[in-house]
Parts: C-alpha cells; sequence; structure tokens
C-alpha cells in the first residue's frame, strides 16, 4: 500500500514550476521522489528520493541544527535553478536570502507587495511589527524573470494550485531535495537556511562586527546579540580566532 503526498505547484505568468514534487512511502519504508515538469523535464520521471539522498531517509537527516549557507554557494544555487528554468526554487532562494523573513512573512508577500516596487513594507506575524525592506537590484532582477505583465498582483507570489499560499512543511521538504541534487552542503536544510544565509552574509560583510550582530539582532527581533549569535552559527572556536588574529 502506498500513500502519497501530493504537494501543488504555481504558476508564475505562462510559466510553471519545474518540477511539482510527489512524495510516497512504500509499505516497505522506502520513499519515493516523482518528478512531473509541465515543460521539459530535467529529471526521470521517475526517480527514488533514495538514489538522491544518499539512501537517506528525508525525515532523519541527522542534526536538527540548521545551517546557513556561504553566499557564494547561493549565489551559485540560484544561477543554476534560473538555468535549469525552476523558476520558483529560484524565486524563493532569491527573495529568502537576501530578505532575511521568517518563513510566515515570505509565503504571506504577494506579488503586489513586491512587482514592479523599490521597497517591500511587511507587518511581521510573530511580532506584528511593520518592517521596511528595500528590493535591491538581484531581487528586481528575479521577481521580473519568473513574473509576466500578466500575473494577478493579487496572488502570493509562492502560491498552490488553489491560490493559497504554500505551506511551510512543503518548502522545507522542496529546500531538502534542491540542495541534495545540487551538492549544496547545508546542515539540517529547511526554511531557516535562507535566513541564518542572510545573517551570515551581513555578518560577513561587516568584518564580523559586534554592530553587525546589533543590526541583526533588530532584524531578527532578538533581545540579545547572544541569541544571534548562536542563531547564525558563530561558534566559540571562530570567537578566540578573532582574539589570536589580532
Amino acid at each position: 500500500m502506498i500513500f502519497y503526498v501530493v504537494p501543488p505547484g504555481p504558476k508564475f505568468g505562462n510559466q510553471f514550476h519545474k518540477p511539482d514534487f510527489h512524495f510516497g512511502i512504500s509499505s516497505s519504508n522506502s520513499a519515493s521522489y516523482t518528478s512531473t515538469p509541465l515543460n521539459t523535464p530535467k529529471w526521470n520521471n521517475r526517480t527514488r528520493i533514495s538514489a538522491i539522498l544518499g539512501k537517506t531517509n528525508i525525515m532523519s537527516l541527522g542534526p536538527t541544527t540548521t545551517s546557513g549557507m556561504d553566499w557564494n554557494s547561493m549565489i551559485g544555487l540560484t544561477d543554476r535553478l534560473k538555468r535549469d528554468d525552476y523558476h520558483r526554487d529560484y524565486l524563493l532562494i532569491t527573495i529568502g536570502s537576501y530578505f532575511g523573513l521568517r518563513i510566515s512573512d515570505l509565503l504571506s508577500i504577494k506579488w503586489k507587495d513586491v512587482f514592479e516596487k523599490d521597497e517591500l513594507i511587511i507587518v511581521e506575524s510573530k511580532t506584528r511589527k511593520s518592517r521596511k525592506i528595500a528590493i535591491n537590484d538581484k531581487v528586481k532582477e528575479a521577481i521580473h524573470y519568473c513574473a509576466s505583465e500578466s500575473i494577478d498582483r493579487n496572488q502570493f507570489v509562492f502560491a498552490n494550485r488553489w491560490g493559497g499560499a504554500l505551506s511551510v512543511s512543503y518548502i522545507n521538504r522542496c529546500l531538502k531535495v534542491i540542495f541534495a541534487k545540487y551538492s549544496v552542503r547545508v546542515q539540517n536544510p529547511s526554511s531557516h537556511t535562507l535566513r541564518k544565509t542572510f545573517g551570515k552574509q551581513i555578518y560577513e560583510m561587516d568584518g564580523q562586527s559586534e554592530r553587525a550582530l546589533i543590526y541583526l539582532s533588530d532584524i531578527f527581533g532578538h533581545s540579545n546579540t547572544s541569541i544571534t549569535r548562536r542563531y547564525i552559527g558563530i561558534t566559540q572556536e571562530q570567537i578566540a580566532d578573532v582574539y589570536l588574529n589580532l
């Protein structure tokens, strides 16, 4: 007996996200993966998830702590997703890594919030605080590449086939497959990976300064910078290296 959960895929203008992921668990406890792209197929029509994830159960991928990507790895990944016409994944990882939003807020974005706009104004679901985010040229490029003039601007950017926002659990499953397929080294990949990628880059760009941690603490809504350090994965060894390298 086989049970399938078939997550839907949204439409981006006249182009469709490729592929739709179909996860299944059979009575033999093996997980299967089906790729059903609506345009040119990129993978075989039937590929076992074990072949992608090294025969590892997708629900048991090791440590529970999620790490961020190196910035260059993120850029390389989005370039390959764009090249391979995985439009939604390209846009998701681009916006997620440049905006640094919680996944619940990221999934609440509608086209009217970002299409042909210079900034995103969003009320965060957890804090109920209004936040303004400048939309840089890289994000604008991704938005315009994945949209079309005929899009419904009231639709969620990351919408399912019924027009609702995609679920966090579906995004997490997709990210695990994406990182495995493109051999991106990330510990326990999930939606937190995108936010932590943003945090890591801000910290590195400002010379690993305390000032960067203060900025990030405010952006992330953390009560102190110690929480921010742990969140973006700064270890005691890295802190010790700062002193040794003076």
